[in-house]
């Protein structure tokens, strides 16, 4: 295991190795991804410092020298809003089916093992940034502590594929597995549609670490785009080209802005009328508030004016920002609010819906997509796991469930689901009511279970109460009800039937 320095560093540019072991055809597979992955790295790169704020200000060293814009280091955290404004309003909310199981093919365990609920956000935030991310399946090594399957997820600093237009999917995929406190990969990882093979490097050069057949027929590797399309089945990134140049303007003015503050902030005076003299020792005053400065005559008997220059207005400024926050806006489908541009009059909710609707279109069309990456991961993580070679019928309909990105409030979701609900009387006892009413699948769970257990005490309890109320003082003993033993006659409660169980 290679030792790293800086956990955040990504892979530095290498040549293709020549690993021993590797077929022909492997090797040019594996030649061809790692210049693919060179290829796009300077993009990703410099996406991920418009993300970051690291990105340098492109000066154009006429009203600014380079040296003070340098030093003050100014950013604008536009990029960020747009792909974390965007990527928090995909929330997957666990795994459905057409027939409504709980926990289908024990996909839940096998999920939460690998982190999925957390890592799946990780995942679409850094295909925003970059056009795509990837999900690996590989068999893990349950004596280490691994699951039985492994769900990885590779940014495109770390990962590259081939698409094949013909299949629609990955025709071969790699993964940097490590790296050295030099960022020279040590471990990469060779997907195929018959094999996952792992190689590492050494000193004395690249070998088979370990080849897994898989039996599956079709790569175990999925990517997860924004905004494909035909010609570019791999997405676009969030921060474009259009974001990065309304970036640098941003940038730039708000440069301009703080050098303008600076240079206005003491008042400006105007001398005239003064003698030489005079001016070299106006050159050496310093410079204190409250201070009172006075000048003498000249030699005729004449006082030199002073007059005042107004402090420079930082409106211009502040406009030129709020016009390049609106181009931001419209480039990213973001609320202008978000950017901190703040409306006069305060908004109504309607305004605040349509401000963001844009924006909810993007994440819907984003969830659909990234649910059938889903769809194939879960299905392969199911078939590794044991070792089917054909998938069956039911775990095709296995699907991802989102939470609704709109997320309307809930005074608003609940005044819906009551009307809807009382045209549909059944909708109550279903989990889509929950859902719509802003539960989690968590949630819904726990409710489930309560509600059986409160209407199981319940029953218990009115069973045990009827034979004391329906007994009379005059009764027979052979005809009364014994007090711990319910009538032959009694029915009792269907308790696995109550209306709260799924089963």
């Amino acid at each position: 295991m290679s030792l790293l320095i800086n956990p955040y560093a990504s892979p530095s540019f290498f040549s293709s190795p020549s690993v021993v072991g590797l077929g022909a055809d492997e090797q040019e597979l594996l030649d061809e991804l790692v210049a693919l992955w060179a290829r796009k790295k300077p993009r990703n790169v410099l996406r991920g410092l418009y993300l970051d704020g690291k990105q340098q200000i492109k000066n154009l060293n006429i009203a600014v020298p380079d040296e003070i814009a340098d030093s003050l280091q100014i950013v604008v955290g536009w990029p960020e809003k747009a792909v974390f404004g965007l990527s928090n309003l995909c929330m997957w909310d666990g795994v459905v089916t057409p027939t409504g199981d709980e926990n289908p093919f024990g996909l839940d365990d096998l999920l939460s093992a690998n982190r999925f609920d957390v890592e799946i956000n990780e995942t679409i935030t850094s295909a925003m940034a970059n056009s795509v991310a990837f999900l690996t399946v590989s068999a893990g090594n349950v004596s280490i502590g691994e699951p039985p399957v492994v769900i990885m997820p590779f940014s495109a600093e770390w990962a590259s594929a081939l698409w094949d237009r013909r299949t629609r999917s990955i025709k071969a995929g790699l993964t940097i597995g490590d790296i050295d406190y030099l960022g020279r990969p040590t471990s990469l990882s060779l997907f195929t549609r018959t094999a996952t093979i792992t190689c590492v490097g050494s000193r004395l050069g690249w070998m088979i670490e370990d080849r897994a057949e898989h039996g599956l027929n079709r790569v175990p590797m999925e990517p997860v785009p924004f905004r494909p399309t035909l010609d570019r089945p791999f997405g676009r990134s969030r921060i474009s080209r259009q974001v990065m140049t309304i970036v640098d303007r941003a940038m730039r003015a708000a440069l301009r802005m703080d050098i303008s503050s600076e240079l206005f902030t003491a008042p400006g005076l105007l001398l005239n009328g003064i003698t030489q003299e005079q001016w070299a020792e106006i050159q050496k005053w310093t410079w204190k508030l409250g201070t009172v400065r006075g000048l003498t005559r000249d030699e005729d008997g004449e006082t030199a004016s002073v007059e005042t220059i107004p402090q420079q207005s930082m409106d211009p400024f502040i406009g030129q920002l709020r016009e390049l926050a609106e181009e931001f806006a419209s480039a990213t489908s973001m609320p202008l609010s978000a950017l901190g541009v703040i409306q006069d009059n305060p908004s109504s909710a309607d305004a605040i819906y349509a401000a963001k609707e844009d924006l909810v279109i993007e994440a819907t069309n984003a969830n659909r997509i990234t649910g059938y990456a889903l769809s194939r991961v879960f299905q392969d993580a199911v078939m590794m796991r044991d070792g089917l070679t054909e998938m069956p019928d039911e775990l095709g309909g296995v699907a991802a469930k989102w939470r609704n990105p709109a997320m309307p409030s809930i005074v608003s979701q609940s005044d819906a689901m009551v009307k809807q609900i009382s045209a549909i009387p059944g909708l109550a006892s279903t989990d889509v009511a929950f859902e719509q009413l802003g539960y989690s699948a968590a949630d819904i769970v726990r409710i489930r279970t309560q509600m059986r257990r409160a209407q199981a005490a319940d029953g218990l309890t009115s069973l045990l109460a009827k034979p004391a109320t329906s007994s009379t003082p005059d009764a027979e003993p052979s005809q009364s009800a014994s007090p711990t033993e319910p009538a032959a006659s009694t029915p009792l409660p269907d308790l696995e039937g109550a209306p709260g169980d799924r089963s």
